[in-house]
């Protein structure tokens, strides 16, 4: 039987007293990255077998987590061969500057992702970003070539049966005046509604304006860290609609 073990750095969480300021929670594939990792992890090392869960998934037939649990089960990499297709993933190119501002002013940003947490930690450092709290599925490996996941942040009671609950992530955040929040798509429709603005890209854009969310749209973090310096704490920016 193989013995599978994390192969992520410790991934802390932060503990923090009563907070002036808001804090911004952003989801990871097609969010900070350009393209959605997994699915590229999948396209190069996916077994036969992943097509058909993606289409279960996507029907509504099995949850994010089901279905992501059942794919990378059947990925065949070396931790090299992995490595290497993590290094052409690339990232919004002014994530980096988002970051830089709201370490000088203080405000918290946590990854949450419904991705994989090595991933997401190997992209961040190659580009020169560490230290941010990463919040996501963990990637389990055997040193050999096959690959697990275990659901540290998964939550029974979880509509969508992802395998991170974001909407639980949000309930924890109750030392901060606000919760902003930064996504793309699907992962990202449910917390949407159990935070204080989103700033949306693509899909999220559409299904902010279906369902009067509250939400700035963006193109990349220049406009988020932008509206951040307009509003500063008072995070009501001109851009946003309702």
């Amino acid at each position: 039987m193989n013995n599978f073990s994390s192969i992520a750095n410790h991934l802390f969480s932060p503990a923090y007293a009563q907070h002036r300021t808001p804090i911004v929670l952003c989801d990871f594939d097609g969010t900070i990255s350009v393209k959605d990792v997994t699915d590229t992890l999948l396209s190069h090392f996916g077994q036969d077998g992943c097509d058909e869960l993606e289409e279960l998934w996507v029907s509504g037939k099995i949850g994010s987590q089901e279905c992501m649990s059942k794919q990378i089960a059947l990925m065949d990499a070396s931790l090299e061969e992995l490595n290497e297709v993590l290094s052409q993933i690339e990232i919004d190119p002014a994530f980096k500057s988002f970051v830089n501002y709201t370490e000088k002013n203080n405000i918290p940003v946590h990854i949450v992702s419904d991705g994989l947490d090595y991933a997401i930690e190997f992209v961040l450092k190659r580009h020169g970003i560490e230290n941010l709290p990463i919040f996501a599925n963990k990637l389990l490996h055997d040193n050999e070539r096959s690959w697990r996941l275990e659901f540290p942040y998964a939550n029974k009671d979880c509509i969508k049966q992802s395998g991170n609950c974001k909407c639980n992530h949000v309930k924890k955040q109750q030392y901060f005046p606000q919760i902003l929040y930064v996504g793309d798509g699907t992962s990202d429709y449910c917390v949407s509604h159990h935070v204080d603005l989103v700033f949306a890209k693509d899909k999220l854009i559409q299904y902010c304006e279906n369902n009067n969310i509250e939400h700035c749209a963006i193109k990349s973090f220049a406009d988020v860290t932008e509206a951040l310096k307009q509003s500063q704490q008072a995070l009501i920016p001109v851009m946003m609609v309702k």
